[in-house]
């Protein structure tokens, strides 16, 4: 027999009297993506049955079996070692020292001890050491050299479609932008930080104290000057710049043209013909020639990539750190066809459709200890994203742009050069909200849309406590960047400045002129607003040690005193309800001392909803609550009657007790 009742709008279903066998969801990772020849390969997995997980002493069997690219299988159906705590099934696998390159399967099956079974699978890459290229590269004479029909024109046709060197794509995650067909990303889009890379794209700066420097945004893009097209070109692809990512020791210089425009080239002094005959997969100092001095300077922009990524130890980063997995970028940001997983709530274009997630390789269930019981920890991993406790804080070394106000300049003495000013700080506490993988964004042209406090929201994550229907948002820490731009009083659009101008005169009106006229953009007068954007933060994973605790965290107001890091109201939880209304339902006036003990020991009985998750239930009169189907029965105790129902009967508070509005709590994927 099958009992259904809905509850604050899910379906929950009852089964008693008949066993039925049910698929298990099998979630299956690995402790890397990439590995050479000879490395051990930990393949973790865990099943859940609907929303239950299944734990260690209802694993019956779990096997792995592993397949190398051909298909040959190297594992088959070999028993794993079983987590006593979490759930967690493991296999260590030590790939032969001739292993092929390639992607390898891992699938796990799993039987738990009622007979429901389940598989899942996931993939690792084996690399094997990049070859020299002596023998192929006698002459280097740029990108020409290497695009060539014979070696990697494939290489350069993707990079050139990719975001990396577009600058514009694919806006299906930005709602606004892919409602209107948008093709934005830092190409036709605007920003609180250097406002507009288009009409900003590469130049040489004529210093205050008479030297010259690199300038425009292009001196980060990873081309030789030439803007990006979007129809491919022989010039367009040997503008790609390939020593940019695969380089070691590689650099460039701003030079300007006969013509009057400019390019990168080679800086003084440098090998070139060594560096190509020694090309390298990317390094994080690779990655860090750009994305370190965003913004205009070093961690200016996202608050966590910094120099310090280059060379830092695990106390810095677990992930990153020389003593610690010493990874490369695209370890998580994993790349197929030059095409670059990871999409922050701030970038307008998606490059890649591969997930980028700390599931990737600690699965939905990433604290696990052969001696531990981390099962509050595991808790926290379905709501709140790995780096909201993981990342306490950002800016641990190098000082990031907090505010930016364009309507001020002011001389950087050590860049001889005026800049907007700027509000600057160390060890920020995040600002926190729900994101689910989708964002806002002003589209640059349109007027603006000031929010009730009078600002400009340039980028937002789009998420809430609870989602519409296909979405599913989690807790992540942001960097909130502020801002203070032009915007055109008759239009009311932002406008773009020539920064050449304004950073080389410190006349701010007149690059502001410049630039709405580089746009074609009307001009009368402009007022300076507040703008704001969130920038994810993600590195500087620190060792669980740094991590924040239950008792020092400041999250929750019932375990540490004055809390304030997680603003529970604003995110849209709500209290529940008081002593009498959450409890005396079920236990009449009963008293507790410790809140952590009471609420565990619930928790480990119930789902969230059976007090919380649709108000609380209404204490109701006999008559109300038990007479609709008994007539007039009586009973001993309270615990008894309810024991019968409950544990007898399989039935669902809601079967009969009535619940407040309005009162909406437990939140889940599923629920």
């Amino acid at each position: 027999m099958k009992k259904t009742v809905l509850v604050g709008g899910v379906l929950l279903a009852s089964f008693y009297g008949t066993a039925f066998a049910a698929t298990l969801s099998v979630q299956t990772a690995t402790n890397k993506l990439n590995y050479g020849q000879s490395s051990v390969v930990t393949v973790k997995a865990n099943a859940e049955n609907g929303t239950t997980r299944i734990t260690t002493g209802n694993i019956r069997y779990a096997n792995v079996t592993i397949k190398n690219p051909s298909g040959t299988t190297l594992l088959n159906g070999v028993a794993m070692s079983k987590d006593p705590y979490t759930g967690f099934a493991y296999y260590n696998y030590t790939l032969s020292s001739s292993a092929p390159k390639g992607t390898y399967t891992a699938t796990v099956s799993f039987t738990d001890t009622s007979g429901n079974t389940g598989t899942g699978s996931t993939t690792f890459k084996v690399q094997l050491p990049v070859p020299s290229h002596a023998s192929y590269v006698t002459a280097y004479n740029g990108p020409a050299t290497c695009i060539t029909s014979a070696c990697h024109a494939t290489q350069a046709s993707a990079m050139f479609g990719s975001v990396h060197y577009q600058w514009t794509g694919d806006n299906q995650k930005a709602i606004e932008l892919a409602a209107s067909g948008s093709k934005a990303s830092k190409m036709g889009g605007i920003n609180n930080f250097c406002i507009q890379p288009d009409m900003n794209w590469l130049t040489i700066f004529q210093k205050t104290d008479g030297t010259t420097g690199p300038g425009g945004c292009a001196v980060c893009h990873a081309g030789n000057g030439l803007k990006p097209s979007t129809v491919s070109s022989q010039a367009q692809l040997e503008n790609i710049d390939c020593l940019m990512c695969h380089g070691n020791g590689y650099s460039r210089k701003v030079v300007q043209n006969l013509d009057g425009t400019f390019s990168m080239v080679p800086a003084d002094g440098l090998n070139v013909l060594s560096i190509a005959q020694n090309v390298i997969r990317p390094t994080r100092t690779a990655c860090m020639r750009c994305h370190e001095k965003s913004g205009g300077g070093d961690n200016y922009k996202r608050g966590d990539i910094e120099s310090t990524n280059k060379t830092c130890t695990k106390a810095y980063d677990v992930h990153m750190g020389s003593d610690g997995q010493n990874f490369p970028c695209q370890e998580c940001h994993r790349t197929t066809n030059h095409k670059m997983a990871g999409r922050g709530s701030d970038m307008r274009a998606l490059d890649s459709t591969t997930p980028l997630s700390c599931e990737n390789c600690h699965s939905r269930i990433p604290h696990r200890s052969t001696n531990v019981s981390y099962s509050d920890l595991n808790r926290h991993s379905d709501k709140v994203n790995c780096s909201v406790c993981h990342v306490p804080t950002f800016a641990k070394t190098i000082p990031t742009d907090m505010n930016r106000d364009w309507s001020v300049m002011e001389i950087d003495t050590v860049k001889a050069l005026w800049d907007p000013t700027m509000v600057k700080a160390t060890n920020v506490m995040p600002t926190y909200a729900w994101f689910n993988g989708f964002s806002h964004f002003y589209k640059f042209k349109d007027p603006v849309s000031l929010d009730a406090r009078g600002v400009q929201v340039i980028s937002k994550p789009d998420g809430a406590f609870e989602d519409p229907a296909g979405k599913f948002s989690k807790l992540f820490p942001f960097k909130l960047h502020t801002g203070s731009q032009p915007m055109e009083t008759t239009t009311r659009q932002l406008l773009p400045l020539k920064n050449k101008y304004a950073f080389e005169t410190g006349d701010v009106t007149t690059a502001i002129q410049l630039g709405a006229a580089a746009q074609g953009m009307t001009y009368n007068a402009h007022a300076f607003i507040p703008t704001e954007q969130y920038e994810g933060i993600y590195h500087g994973v620190g060792p669980k040690t740094t991590a924040v605790s239950c008792a020092n965290g400041g999250c929750h107001p019932q375990l540490t005193a004055g809390a304030n890091r997680m603003p529970f109201s604003s995110l849209g939880y709500t209290r529940r309800g008081t002593t009498a209304q959450l409890c005396d339902v079920c236990h009449g006036a009963k008293t507790y001392t410790s809140f952590t003990s009471l609420h565990s020991n619930h928790r480990d009985r119930k789902n969230c909803a059976a007090c919380h998750g649709t108000g609380y239930p209404l204490k109701e009169a006999k008559t109300t609550l038990c007479d609709n189907c008994h007539s007039l029965k009586s009973f001993t105790t309270a615990n008894d009657v309810h024991s019968r129902h409950v544990q007898g009967k399989g039935y669902d508070c809601a079967n009969c007790h009535t619940f407040s509005a309005g009162m909406t709590g437990g939140h889940s994927e599923e629920h």
